[in-house]
């Protein structure tokens, strides 16, 4: 053991001796290699553009990693060698080679003269509106959403953080000069303000997974001003494993929030508001389980009928022959129209290009029957739209009749931080106020009694329709894929949330989508 010990020592006195004759060989190689000698300069990171949420909170560059900066000295690499610092890096220091080395925390290494931690970026800290945000390549280039289509401004809004120091024609550090560190916008809060709302989009993205939702979409807006104050889709991917995702089941890549689907019963509130708005009576109807129009026999979901109803048992309860028998008393001319003033069969830009699926609407002429006009009434046929499309249209009918487009953008941040507002478009009334009151009595029925209630909440009173449209589309087994969707406001007196919900593959709006609705609506409620 004693031999050890002592053997032990001499290699280390030895090491000793071999590192401070090398640091003096540097140290004093200064006038030697002066002519030769230069500035060296190395990139530390880059960073882009911030994207906040609509309180200017970072939805991107939210969360830190940290690196020191670390000179060529023996106190250095006693530091850093106690501190498990690895074998490469400790060699480097030793040749008198400045280094940068990952640290846990700020305070690992200290923080003097000789070594400067930095905090550095780390640019998707967990997976927030991640298809919207979307994600940068090798290059840092945006390749989808927010990260694409304002490429150009993020990469503008961001900088470079580099360190410059004195070294010999063999790159090591000559230890007698500062080092300095070069901030060139990195640390600038400049960057894109979205209407996002973090703490929405998580409720969102939560209450999907919670109710085991495995293809869905969420959007909420601002009921003022249809502002996406969250925009949610299922499956996801992650951004570390893109090639895991390229075939998964599922299309994860695929933001089922902007894309058009077949739209159901959700559709009967817009024929509604048409026919009230168009005088048509909306007062009694018989149904006996089914109609007829132009040859074709059209069910109602309850195959026993609802007997005499109103307008607002038909809502609630979403009788199918009311509404095909109010679209064709309507005309496919009214219909037509009132479905295009509310945003219908078209795209929305939210920014730079950033579109949409438009959505179909089936033309006039396609519309030559009452059996035609009848299927559009109830949503059904070749009508197909997006969620953000459908929210839209509660929203209108929850603020008293204005329909806005909604957007995403809430405008920019300058390198302090300050926000500049973007100025939006006035909103279009397609409703008068009295029409939305009616509709809005036949909505909260829909959840208190009607094919709704599992969206019923103890906390507030919603406004809501249930959908499940048939898609045409069959499974492994032959079952037909069907479109679930679940549609609302509240709270019902005073209605400041819309949210959208839909399910792919699902059973029916009432079972698959109003957990989720309620999920959302209680925890936006209590925040």
């Amino acid at each position: 053991m004693k031999k050890r010990i002592i053997s032990f020592i001499l290699t280390a006195n030895f090491l000793f001796l071999l590192l401070c004759g090398r640091l003096f060989e540097i140290s004093n190689s200064t006038q030697a290699v002066s002519i030769q000698s230069g500035t060296r300069v190395r990139e530390i990171d880059e960073a882009r553009g911030i994207i906040y949420d609509r309180n200017m909170e970072p939805i991107v560059n939210s969360a830190y990693t940290y690196t020191a900066c670390v000179k060529p000295t023996l106190s250095n690499i006693s530091v850093l060698s106690s501190n498990g610092a690895d074998e490469d890096i400790i060699n480097a220091l030793t040749d008198g080679y400045f280094e940068f080395v990952s640290a846990s925390t700020p305070e690992e290494y200290g923080n003097s003269e000789d070594i400067k931690t930095l905090t550095l970026y780390e640019r998707y800290a967990d997976n927030t509106a991640l298809h919207l945000i979307g994600y940068t390549d090798a290059d840092g280039n945006g390749v989808c959403g927010i990260e694409k289509y304002f490429n150009n401004e993020l990469k503008n809004a961001g900088g470079t953080l580099k360190v410059l120091y004195s070294a010999d024609a063999k790159g090591r550090m000559l230890l007698n000069e500062a080092v300095e560190i070069r901030d060139d916008g990195y640390y600038d809060k400049a960057g894109i303000v979205l209407t996002i709302d973090k703490h929405i989009q998580n409720a969102a993205e939560n209450a999907l997974k919670n109710n085991n939702v495995e293809k869905g979409a969420v959007v909420v807006l601002d009921t003022e001003t249809s502002a996406i104050l969250a925009c949610a889709s299922i499956p996801v991917y992650d951004r570390d494993n893109l090639e895991d995702y390229i075939v998964s089941e599922g299309s994860p890549f695929l933001n089922r929030a902007v894309c058009a689907y077949p739209v159901g019963s959700v559709f009967k509130l817009l024929t509604a508001a048409a026919a009230i708005e168009n005088g048509i009576d909306t007062e009694k109807y018989l149904c006996n389980g089914y109609i007829e129009k132009s040859g074709n026999t059209f069910n109602c979901g309850n195959t026993e009928g609802h007997g005499v109803i109103d307008l607002d048992t038909a809502l609630a309860f979403s009788c199918n022959p009311y509404f095909i028998e109010l679209g064709t008393r309507l005309g496919a001319k009214k219909l037509l129209t009132a479905a295009k003033n509310a945003g219908f069969g078209k795209s929305t830009d939210l920014g730079n290009g950033f579109f949409t699926d438009d959505g179909t609407l089936p033309e006039l002429t396609e519309l030559n029957s009452d059996a035609a006009v009848g299927n559009f009434a109830f949503g059904q046929g070749r009508l197909t739209a997006t969620p953000l499309q459908v929210a839209a249209l509660f929203a209108a009918v929850a603020n008293g009749g204005t329909y806005n487009e909604p957007y995403l953008i809430k405008g920019t941040a300058d390198k302090n931080g300050n926000l500049s507002p973007n100025i939006n478009n006035p909103g279009t009334v397609i409703f008068k106020k009295s029409t939305c009151d009616i509709l809005k009595k036949g909505l909260s029925i829909t959840v208190t009694d009607g094919t709704g209630i599992s969206a019923f909440s103890s906390l507030f009173n919603s406004c809501a329709k249930t959908a499940t449209a048939q898609s045409g589309q069959y499974d492994n087994l032959g079952n037909e894929i069907k479109y679930c969707w679940f549609a609302g406001f509240f709270p019902a007196e005073s209605p400041r949330y819309t949210v959208c919900v839909l399910v792919e593959g699902g059973t029916s709006g009432g079972a698959d989508c109003a957990p989720v609705y309620k999920e959302i609506c209680e925890s936006i409620y209590i925040l």
